[in-house]
């Protein structure tokens, strides 16, 4: 017999217990050092949408409730500097628990990073209610199933990709033999089945059987459509649409690359499988006649897997759309496999901006330690054609990985500087549970700390190369030199455009004393001398207020004469 069952689909918070706590006290004190500032905003939890499509079909009852959003929301208003994290979960989680009866509870756990946040939903739930099973899934839950159930707070466990393995499980959850059955499954896992050894990751084959994600069940969900962080990354959308309206979509699953900094293989596997693009239309033509969609977010590892496919979609999108969209690409495009003809049907379906994951810019730590092998020089003739065709370009790096000297690390450093592309992001090395690395750090002694209490953007790693107060010194040198001291807008004096990329960053980081100063310098470049000198006088007021903004500007021989409403740089 089935059981229809009110399911509460859960969004951690992407950070631990411990961050959540240091934001809530920076905001208490009125105060934040932006040199340790993350970014907070959300994106549309995908997986969950499609998971609720899932149990939607299946007949089930599916709320969603997305936790990271909520502190977002309160962070954005207020509401930290009267109430505490006890006060947050009581009002946005404990409240839906007290004024529904919830039959289970599936919370995503993606990283090990928000561990300690979703074991607190979690205890709270089952404080809450002793009845409610609790099913936890996700890329760190299917690592670490074994530990995580010896805490004794979680259900199950589904491991992989969870849409099908969900619904059979929440159909036959009231059933009878339910221990049984998921002890024969190979993809669920309980107290009782966790010792056996063929358990495993649950993949997907026929993506086009999936449901369509279902959007519609998110709260507030103008609220992703129109503040999306993908869409809103420095150097990412380029055009000057008055109203950007996004949506993230996935067109395949799996990457064959063996990164070993990367995790997404213990979830996805490493063979790639693709929706039809009869699929893709079909999600994209609900997506415009629900939400008005005019931009694109590819969430996939490897787009472009293949060049005949992309410019079919390309083909199809144009054909279908005509200019409608902007197509981004927030985790990258392969770009090995980019040529022109490639470059130039993607420009026509709408892509104006490209982002390349380069991660190193040092050929022993691309071939010998994250074995992800680019030819660096490849990437400048990419680079260079991405730019003929007036694509702009923004790179991700990863500086602190395990193996690596100070000196590869400034390799990085420098390499980024000479790129001379639109915007890099230089993140700090983060070692997640199911990837290689994770496990030679693990093995080495050298993970620093709870790795419960993570963060990404900080390092938490010490090998005998380097500490991780050098990473972070490194880290935050590379982004000051690469986007604000060598910033490519200014140097070519495209003011217009260094602008728009500096209010942006202000927006932000309202107290960051480089993108005020880099506004300064676009303003009177354009000879717009009265909000020259208004970005004069703030950049004084936050070097008044500050002695980290003063120091950081004296070491970067940034100078201020604000009589004459005037900043200098001695290295210009």
């Amino acid at each position: 017999m089935k059981y229809n069952m009110k399911v509460l689909l859960t969004v951690s918070p992407n950070f631990s217990i411990k961050m959540l706590n240091e934001e809530i006290a920076n905001i208490k004190r009125g105060s934040c050092d932006f040199t340790k500032s993350v970014d907070w905003r959300p994106a549309a939890p995908l997986g969950i949408l499609y998971l609720a499509g899932a149990l939607r079909m299946a007949g089930h009852n599916v709320q969603i409730c997305d936790l990271h959003r909520a502190f977002y929301e309160c962070r954005e208003r207020g509401y930290f500097k009267e109430n505490d994290l006890s006060n947050f979960f009581e009002d946005y989680f404990d409240s839906i628990l007290k004024t529904n009866e919830i039959d289970v509870l599936g919370i995503s756990g993606l990283f090990n990073v928000s561990s300690s946040s979703v074991e607190e939903i979690a205890i709270r739930c089952r404080q809450a209610s002793s009845s409610t099973k609790i099913i936890l899934g996700g890329n760190y839950p299917t690592v670490m199933y074994r530990e995580i159930l010896n805490a004794g707070i979680y259900d199950y466990i589904v491991l992989g990709e969870a849409e099908k393995e969900l619904v059979w499980l929440i159909d036959s959850i009231r059933g009878p033999f339910i221990d049984k059955k998921v002890y024969n499954n190979p993809h669920i896992v309980d107290q009782k089945s966790k010792s056996k050894t063929n358990k495993r990751a649950a993949i997907i084959e026929e993506l086009d059987s999936l449901p369509m994600p279902a959007w519609d069940l998110l709260p507030y969900i103008d609220g992703y459509i129109e503040n999306s962080i993908s869409a809103k990354r420095v150097g990412s959308l380029t055009d000057k649409k008055s109203v950007i309206r996004s949506a993230s979509i996935f067109t395949t699953r799996g990457c064959p690359m063996r990164c070993t900094f990367c995790a997404a293989h213990s979830t996805h596997g490493r063979r790639i499988r693709a929706h039809s693009i009869k699929y893709i239309m079909r999600h994209i033509d609900w997506l415009i006649d629900n939400y008005d969609i005019n931009n694109l977010l590819f969430q996939d590892d490897m787009f472009n897997f293949s060049s005949k496919r992309t410019k079919e979609f390309c083909k199809t999108l144009f054909e279908r759309y005509r200019g409608r969209f902007n197509l981004e690409f927030p985790n990258g495009l392969a770009v090995w496999k980019l040529d022109e003809e490639l470059i130039v049907n993607l420009k026509r379906a709408g892509m104006k901006s490209c982002t390349v994951a380069v991660e190193s810019g040092n050929e022993y730590v691309q071939k010998n330690i994250l074995k992800k092998n680019l030819d660096l020089n490849l990437i400048k003739v990419k680079i260079k054609l991405l730019k003929k065709h007036d694509i702009k370009v923004r790179a991700f790096y990863i500086v602190g990985f395990v193996g690596e000297t100070i000196k590869m690390i400034n390799d990085t450093v420098d390499f980024a500087v000479d790129l001379n592309i639109d915007w890099s992001e230089v993140k700090i090395f983060t070692p997640l549970v199911g990837s290689e690395m994770h496990e030679i750090a693990r093995k080495n002694g050298y993970i620093v700390g709870d790795m419960s209490e993570h963060v990404y953007g900080r390092s938490s790693v010490r090998t005998p190369d380097f500490n991780p107060e050098q990473v972070k010194d490194i880290q935050y040198d590379a982004n000051i030199r690469i986007n604000f001291l060598n910033n490519k807008f200014l140097k070519e004096k495209k003011y217009e455009e260094a602008e728009r990329t500096f209010r942006g960053l202000l927006r932000n980081f309202p107290n960051h004393p480089f993108a005020q100063w880099g506004l300064w310098r676009a303003l009177e470049g354009q000879g717009k001398t009265k909000e020259a000198n208004e970005a004069i006088e703030e950049l004084c007021k936050l070097a008044d207020e500050s002695k980290d903004s003063r120091i950081l500007l004296e070491k970067y021989h940034i100078g201020l004469s604000p009589t004459s409403g005037k900043a200098y740089y001695t290295n210009d």
